[in-house]
C-alpha cells in the first residue's frame, strides 16, 4: 500500500472561503435521496447454522493464537522486498518469491491440495476454490479476496528495534517489514481458507484469492497480469465484491479536546473501508542544457532553471488544488455518520455545513479542522520526490531529471495536472530561451535536442495517468451488497472481545494512494478497501519498526471467515445490476 491514512484529532476551525468546482464525473455512484435518513445502521447478519466452528475462536483459542504467530513470522522473514527496477520475474532479485511459495506449501496443504492453484508471470497467484460441479442450476458471482506478497525496501535496518526480517513477537505484536503492509492479510485470507477446508466445507459460489507480488512498485507485473485473466474467466462485472487492503481500520472519533467536555466513553466505532480511490500522474521533466567547465557558467546553469520550475510549481495554487466534498463524495457520507452517531465529538458547525451547497467551503473548513490527511481525501496533491543531475563539481550539468508525483481528486481529472503544469511552465521556458516536448509530442524529441541551443525540456509520464477510480455505491437500501458486507462489519466486531459493548458505525472514505484494485475496475461494482485493525494495532506501515497487535490480525481473521460463510449462504446476489 503506497499510502495510509489516518483521521486526526478534531481543532474546531472553520472557514468560509467560497471557490467554483467542476461538477463531479458519472462515474460516482449512488446518489442519496432527499430526506432519508442520514447514516442508517445495516441489520447485523445472523449466519445460518453451517456446522462450522464459529469465528470467535480465533481470538479466544491460545493455540490458534501461537500458530497465526508462527505462520505470520514465518512469511515476515523471506525478504519479499520490489523496487521500481525489478521488472523481469525470471530475475535472480525475485528468488524470495519463490522461497514464499514453498513456505506457502508448507503451511496450508489442503489449500494445495484441494483448491486450484495458478501462476501467473511466474510469481503471480490465484488459488481458487469451486463448488462442486453440478451443484447449482443458477451460479452465483465469485467473492474475490487480493493482497501482495512484495514489501517496501529496508533503508538501513540498524534503525529498527528489531531485525525488519526476523518476524520477533514480544507477545504483543509481530514486527517486520510486510507484517501489517500486507502480510497479515495474506496469512490471515489463506488461514481461514484453510480453516475451512479442514472441516470439509465446500462453496456454493467460487471463492478466490489473487495475491500480486510488485504492488509497491504499482502492479503491472502481478495484479496487471492476474486481472485479465480473471475477466476472461468471469467477465465483466462477473464477481460479487473484491476486498483488498487499505483504509482506516476500526476507529473513535473521540479527540483530546471532546474529551476534556465529554467524561463519558465513545462506544461508536467507526470502521471505514475505502470505496475509492484517487488518480494517479507522474510527470517526469528532462532538461537537456549545453555543458562546459564550471568555471565559465551560465547566469542559471540547468539545476537552477529545474529548481525555478519546481519552485513555481508548488508555489502557484489554480484550482487544481481546490478541495471539493460533493453531495456523492464519500468524505461527505463518512461526516454525516460522524454528526448523526457521535454529535458530541465533531464540530460544532458540521451539521450545518454539510447542508450547504458550497461544497468548496465545506471542503475547506473541514480540510482545516481536520488536517493534511483529511484534506488529501478532498483535493489532489502534488510531491516533487526525485531530483537528479550533475556529475562533477567542475563540469556544468547537461542531464537534469525530476520525477513530481501527483495524486488526482474524485472531481478532477490528469489532464487537469497536466495542463496546470504547461501553464506553469510556459514562461519559464520563453525566458531561458528553452524549446520544449509537451505530453503529447514527446516521441518525436531527440536525446539531444537541447545541444546547441538554450536548452530543450521533454514533459513526459512514466506510465499511463490513472484517473479516480469509480466510487462503490454505500446506500444500504439501493446495494444489497453492500449491506450484507457492512452487516457482517457489524456483526463481528461488536463481538469481538476488544469491543463488546460497543455500536459500530460503517461508512466508506476515499483513498489517498492506490491498490491493485485499479487493474480489477471491470471485475465489480462493490470494491473494499480494508485492512480492519483497531486503532494502535496497526503501526509504522512503510517505516522503521512496522508491527501488527496478533488480536488485531487475529480479528481481521474473524471478518474473513465469516465473510465467506455469509456471502456464500446468501443468493441475494444472482443476476443484480
Amino acid at each position: 500500500m503506497r499510502f495510509v491514512r489516518c483521521l486526526i484529532g478534531i481543532n474546531l476551525l472553520s472557514c468560509a472561503a467560497s471557490f467554483t468546482i467542476p461538477p463531479f464525473p458519472q462515474q460516482i455512484l449512488g446518489n442519496p435521496k432527499a430526506g432519508k435518513e442520514k447514516c442508517p445502521l445495516p441489520p447485523k447478519v445472523t449466519l445460518d447454522d453451517d456446522n462450522l466452528f464459529p469465528s470467535l475462536r480465533y481470538p479466544q483459542d491460545e493455540t490458534v493464537l501461537q500458530r497465526q504467530v508462527s505462520r505470520l513470522s514465518k512469511a515476515v522473514q523471506i525478504p519479499t522486498a520490489v523496487t521500481d527496477s525489478m521488472k523481469d520475474p525470471h530475475d535472480e532479485s525475485f528468488a524470495p518469491f519463490v522461497e514464499f511459495h514453498q513456505l506457502l506449501a508448507e503451511l496450508f496443504p489442503q489449500i494445495h491440495s484441494k483448491s486450484k492453484v495458478e501462476r501467473i508471470n511466474r510469481l503471480g497467484l490465484v488459488i481458487t476454490l469451486d463448488p462442486p460441479s453440478g451443484t447449482r442450476n443458477q451460479p452465483k458471482k465469485p467473492l474475490l479476496f487480493t493482497a501482495h506478497q512484495d514489501v517496501v525496501p529496508i533503508d538501513d535496518a540498524s534503525d529498527w528495534t528489531h531485525p525488519p526480517f526476523s518476524g520477533y513477537f514480544d507477545g504483543e505484536f509481530v514486527w517486520g517489514r510486510g507484517s501489517s503492509d500486507c502480510k497479515n492479510g495474506l496469512i490471515g485470507l489463506l488461514s481461514v481458507v484453510e480453516d475451512l477446508l479442514n472441516q470439509d466445507w465446500t462453496p456454493s459460489r467460487p471463492v478466490v484469492l489473487a495475491f500480486g507480488f510488485d504492488e509497491e512498485a504499482h502492479g503491472y507485473l502481478g495484479a496487471g497480469k492476474i486481472a485479465p485473466l480473471l475477466e476472461e474467466r468471469y467477465g465483466k462485472d462477473g464477481v460479487e465484491f473484491i476486498l483488498d487492503e487499505g483504509g482506516m481500520g476500526l476507529s473513535t472519533l473521540r479527540s483530546s479536546s471532546a474529551s476534556a467536555l465529554h467524561d463519558e466513553e465513545d462506544n461508536v466505532i467507526y470502521a471505514l473501508p475505502d470505496v475509492g480511490e484517487k488518480g494517479a500522474l507522474d510527470i517526469i521533466l528532462s532538461l537537456s542544457v549545453p555543458g562546459g567547465h564550471s568555471s565559465v557558467p551560465p547566469k542559471h546553469t540547468g539545476i537552477g532553471i529545474m529548481s525555478e520550475i519546481i519552485y513555481n510549481l508548488e508555489n502557484t495554487e489554480l484550482d487544481i488544488f481546490t478541495p471539493s466534498l460533493g453531495p456523492d463524495h464519500p468524505t461527505r457520507r463518512m461526516l454525516e455518520c460522524q454528526v448523526h452517531h457521535s454529535p458530541q465529538y465533531v464540530e460544532t458547525w458540521l451539521a450545518s455545513a454539510l447542508d450547504s451547497d458550497d461544497y468548496a467551503a465545506t471542503a475547506e473548513s473541514v480540510a482545516q479542522s481536520r488536517g493534511d490527511d483529511r484534506r488529501f481525501t478532498l483535493q489532489s496533491s502534488q510531491a516533487a520526490d526525485i531530483f537528479n543531475g550533475g556529475v562533477k563539481s567542475n563540469a556544468l550539468p547537461e542531464k537534469v531529471r525530476t520525477v513530481v508525483n501527483y495524486r488526482v481528486g474524485l472531481h478532477q481529472t490528469p489532464d487537469m495536472v497536466q495542463e496546470r503544469a504547461e501553464k506553469i511552465i510556459e514562461p519559464i521556458i520563453a525566458k531561458y530561451n528553452l524549446t520544449w516536448s509537451r505530453f503529447s509530442d514527446t516521441g518525436n524529441v531527440g536525446a539531444d535536442s537541447g545541444v546547441g541551443k538554450g536548452g530543450h525540456l521533454t514533459l513526459s509520464t512514466s506510465r499511463p495517468p490513472l484517473s479516480p477510480a469509480p466510487v462503490s455505491p454505500t446506500d444500504i437500501e439501493t446495494s444489497p451488497v453492500w449491506a450484507r458486507f457492512a452487516g457482517v462489519t457489524r456483526s463481528v466486531f461488536e463481538s469481538v472481545p476488544s469491543l463488546r459493548g460497543k455500536t459500530v458505525v460503517v461508512s466508506g472514505d476515499i483513498m489517498t494512494g492506490n491498490t491493485d484494485t485499479r487493474f480489477y475496475w471491470n471485475l465489480s461494482r462493490n470494491i473494499y478497501r480494508w485492512s480492519p485493525a483497531r486503532e494502535g494495532r496497526a503501526l509504522n506501515i512503510h517505516t522503521v519498526d512496522e508491527r501488527i497487535g496478533i488480536d488485531a490480525h487475529l480479528e481481521a481473521m474473524m471478518l474473513y471467515y465469516d465473510l465467506i460463510r455469509a456471502f456464500d449462504q446468501w443468493d441475494g446476489g444472482v443476476d443484480q445490476i
